[in-house]
């Protein structure tokens, strides 16, 4: 890897899209979302999770992301299982099967995207056609839904940090997929701040309706199987 591919690869991952950008995100969803303090302050570990999470950002189909210059592309798999170890490192230890449920929903939609672009490159992902483009927005649905029964923003056993960064991290690679494509030709600026903009609707939302996020995410991430079935039908037609 030649110099500049590694200079691209630094400013990606510690920068836009990711941990520093990403940062900034999640300490705007920990205000808007109304997410609330942890009921002890924030140990190691997830802080660790916290900034390992921002800097998977880094791994997203952002247009103007300077790790799309790289010839390897980067990889569904990688993003996928950072995000999966940040919500299991970052969450007290409670995975009732409705959580698992949720996961499968979240998680279902995009190998099925992959399967049928035939590559686990986010970018070729985010940007393909056909019945890709069409089961896309049903994943990114199913994904939205199965956010709260996933991550739990508002259990204060876990740090805030931890909790909004996830937050930011999904709304983000929700963004992303969603965006990819119609955003190709825009400015890195102007798509950090509709990303922002977008992942700080979503938290203002679950912020606003707190106690019933609270007590019906567990059935929000059921009914995420809903559109990760369409999602799936639609792509695998």
């Amino acid at each position: 890897m030649n110099p500049l591919a590694v200079l691209s690869a630094i400013v990606g991952v510690a920068i836009f899209p990711g941990a520093a950008y990403t940062g900034l995100v999640a300490a705007l969803v920990a205000i808007g979302g109304r997410i609330p303090a942890g009921l002890r302050p924030a140990q190691l570990d997830e802080l660790m999770v916290a900034v390992g999470v921002s800097a998977a950002c880094g791994l997203l189909a952002f247009p103007g992301s300077p790790l799309f210059g790289l010839p390897t592309g980067v990889s569904l798999v990688v993003f996928v299982t950072a995000l999966a170890a940040g919500i299991a490192w970052g969450s007290v230890e409670r995975w009732p099967w409705q959580r698992l449920a949720a996961a499968a929903a979240a998680v279902a939609p995009l190998l099925g995207l992959a399967s049928v672009a035939m590559t686990l490159d986010l970018g070729t992902i985010a940007a393909a056609g056909g019945s890709v483009g069409a089961a896309r927005p049903w994943a990114v649905v199913a994904a939205l839904m199965a956010l709260p029964a996933l991550v739990r923003p508002f259990d204060p056993h876990t740090a805030r940090l931890g909790r909004a960064a996830l937050v930011a991290a999904i709304g983000l690679a929700c963004f992303s997929l969603a965006g990819f494509a119609p955003l190709a030709g825009f400015s890195a600026p102007a798509v950090a701040g509709l990303g922002a903009l977008a992942v700080l609707a979503y938290a203002g939302l679950i912020g606003v309706g707190r106690r019933l996020v609270v007590v019906a995410g567990p059935a929000l991430g059921l009914l995420a199987l809903v559109p990760a079935a369409i999602s799936l039908a639609v792509a695998l037609h």
